[in-house]
């Protein structure tokens, strides 16, 4: 498989850190660029930084890219950050596939908001007819605090201890580390295969593993 070149929305985030980590570990992959509004403290260099200001964001901000990964889920209170702008720049950048955030129990008829909110916007990205479009729903994200320093929310702790008890059918309600999305991410994008749509569940990211043999 010929050389390929990537673009990271988030690199704010514990996902968007780890990916970027991930992908400039990975050969094929020969340039990273990572689109912010303010500059990264890591450093590699397969790197390039653009940074730009996300509410005038068009396809030239992108560029020629093969795999457009956007680890910012949608937030009705962000008003510098549209994820349905960012991905109809990526459309018209002609980039071969898209990789975006969602969340489990995502559904536009749900009566929790929060899901209701995941489930719009997994259709409107569905409408936009983008070439391949993977979706990722993690279940609750559990940062790396070893690594970034960043205490677990309450959240994270209540799924760390009950960790031992959620298997069989909970296994899916387990929280999930931001560096093995980064990785289930990364390894869809190399599968060769650019499918219209997919949808990968939590229990779909854990388990999937490192590549063998890189493409």
């Amino acid at each position: 498989m010929k050389s390929r070149t990537a673009a990271v929305i988030g690199s704010n985030t514990a996902t968007g850190r780890e990916l970027i980590k991930e992908l400039c570990s990975r050969s094929i992959y020969d340039e990273v660029i990572v689109l912010s509004e303010s500059s990264m403290t890591y450093t590699h260099h397969k790197i390039s930084e653009r940074i730009i200001d996300f509410r005038y964001i068009e396809a030239g901000h992108i560029g020629l890219v093969d795999d457009v990964f956007c680890c910012v889920q949608p937030d009705n209170n962000d008003k510098w950050f549209d994820p349905l702008q960012l991905a109809s720049a990526v459309k018209k950048s002609n980039a071969t596939q898209y990789l975006a955030l969602s969340s489990m129990g995502a559904d536009p008829h749900s009566i929790l908001q929060l899901n209701r909110l995941y489930g719009v916007y997994e259709q409107q990205l569905q409408k936009l007819k983008l070439p391949s479009l993977h979706i990722f729903r993690p279940s609750i994200l559990l940062t790396d605090p070893g690594e970034f320093r960043v205490k677990e929310s309450a959240a994270e702790k209540v799924t760390s201890f009950a960790g031992w008890a959620m298997t069989g059918p909970f296994k899916t309600y387990r929280g999930i580390r931001a560096s093995q999305l980064a990785l289930a991410m990364t390894e869809k994008a190399l599968t060769g295969q650019y499918p219209e749509l997919v949808i990968y569940k939590s229990g779909d990211i854990e388990n999937t593993k490192r590549s063998e043999i890189e493409p």
